[in-house]
């Protein structure tokens, strides 16, 4: 099972050459036998996940086939709803608490046929990019990055070949692109965010991440669907069955070399994304030559760059909000670690009408974003300035091409601004530094476009195989 894409499990399982009992016992023991040092699980389900393996065998053999995902392993951040287990949060606010029902992505999964194989690490209540002790398969010294870090581990180091993870402000591409996996953060609303512990409300997302840009497109074809008990869900463009996003980003078979030709994508100015480290920006370039090898456009822009203060300013209060809803905040303000507790603290002083005024700008800035996508299909850029920093590091100043920023707003400065906007992203690996970690390649569409930046994702990964560099866990 070792790195085999999600596409190729599935069509082993629906020719019988594995069963999905079959698949569901090697990932436990893969599990149980790197999961000691990478450390991305919470929890593992192991007995009920067998028992879901042997219906989807039972319901094969009757000629129920359910999807592309029918026996096939997922795993879940510990953010999420999954009824009968515990769902932490990564915090000792939340130690003991056990769902009592599925979000909706889990019922979604469910009903596509997939099996849900545990629970993974995340920062506590994803208030971070980083996932400790979840630790990089590519370099265990280095931080995984986060807030879903673990369930982004889990696929690299080949324990699972789909997993679910959220994004607030990159949570999903920031641990994709330390990892060398591949992320989607979709429209704001298309994924139902129904049974997650929110962070933040108007910025919340929910998304796969995978190996491939094809695996992606697979698990978000079952995850995708309006849901009123989410005040934010929304339907996204009528689509058939037969035009799934996987079939769109592909063809009818999703293989071979996909021609990008006429596809014009927007290439940020520097301002827009500096500093960064001359191995991401040679990355970078490289990877745009590619694309426009097959046929895209490349096309500069001038970006607005939102301030890290204007998402704090929207983010922080809606994170305390959430958290004294819950009555968390009051009553157990001591199980809190110091860096979540002082953040949703912060959260109380900033004012009404700085929230305000801050929403406002998101909207100015959100209007041109979308006015210039009207001369393009996609933005390209880096997923961070930077590759996986060491896990040391986390929330220290670092250095980029001679400038000192915090590591922090590093991880979130080139992501954040798609979740402001609420438009779909995803990152996908795009080469390695000189040491060994793995570069992340950010591409940006138009509301409702996922099948867009997945199509152009999925060209580049039929050109090249960073995406099926194994890690060395091992």
């Amino acid at each position: 099972m070792l790195y085999t894409s999600l596409r190729e499990l599935a069509d082993e399982i629906h020719a019988g050459i594995i069963t999905p009992p079959e698949l569901v016992a090697e990932t436990l023991d893969r599990i149980d036998a790197l999961d000691g040092e990478v450390q991305a699980f919470l929890t593992v389900i192991r007995e009920q996940a067998m028992r879901d393996a042997d219906q989807a065998e039972r319901e094969q053999r009757t000629g129920l086939y359910r999807s592309p995902l029918h026996g096939i392993p997922i795993a879940i951040k510990d953010l999420i709803a999954v009824k009968g287990e515990r769902t932490t949060a990564g915090s000792q606010v939340l130690a003991e608490h056990i769902s009592q029902e599925d979000a909706m992505v889990i019922e979604q999964l469910r009903k596509a046929g997939a099996i849900i194989i545990g629970k993974t690490n995340t920062f506590e209540f994803a208030y971070g990019p980083y996932s400790p002790p979840t630790r990089n398969p590519w370099n265990y010294a280095h931080t995984a990055g986060g807030s879903s870090g673990g369930s982004a581990a889990a696929v690299a180091a080949g324990m699972v070949t789909g997993a679910i993870g959220t994004d607030t402000g990159g949570s999903i591409r920031i641990p994709a692109a330390c990892c060398g996996v591949t992320g989607l953060k979709p429209t704001y609303g298309r994924v139902s965010c129904y049974g997650v512990i929110p962070l933040s409300w108007s910025l919340d997302h929910v998304g796969p991440i995978a190996h491939s840009a094809e695996d992606c497109a697979l698990i978000f074809d079952a995850i995708a669907k309006y849901d009123p008990r989410d005040p934010n869900s929304v339907s996204g463009p009528p689509t058939s069955p037969a035009r799934s996003t996987a079939t769109l980003i592909g063809g009818p078979e999703g293989r071979g070399p996909l021609s990008l030709q006429g596809i014009r994508l927007g290439i940020p100015q520097e301002s827009f994304y500096a500093p960064i480290d001359p191995e991401v920006r040679h990355a970078w370039r490289a990877a745009l030559r590619v694309l426009e090898e097959e046929g895209a456009e490349l096309h500069d822009v001038e970006l607005p760059r939102p301030t890290m203060d204007l998402y704090r300013t929207i983010q922080r209060p809606e994170a305390t909000l959430a958290h004294t809803q819950k009555g968390w905040l009051t009553e157990k303000l001591d199980l809190y670690g110091e860096s979540t507790r002082n953040s949703l603290l912060a959260g109380r002083n900033i004012l009404a009408v700085d929230y305000l005024q801050a929403q406002q700008e998101r909207r100015t800035f959100s209007s041109s974003l979308r006015a210039i996508m009207q001369r393009v299909d996609a933005f390209v850029l880096p997923t961070l300035p930077i590759a996986a920093p060491l896990a040391e590091q986390a929330g220290q100043d670092i250095t980029i091409d001679g400038v000192v920023e915090s590591a922090t707003v590093a991880l979130l400065r080139m992501t954040m601004p798609f979740n402001l906007a609420g438009l779909p992203a995803v990152s996908l690996p795009c080469g390695f530094t000189k040491g060994g970690l793995p570069i992340g390649l950010q591409i940006a569409g138009k509301p409702f476009e996922e099948a867009t930046v997945l199509r152009i994702a999925h060209a580049y990964q039929q050109l090249t195989d960073w995406h099926r560099r194994p890690a060395p866990v091992e």
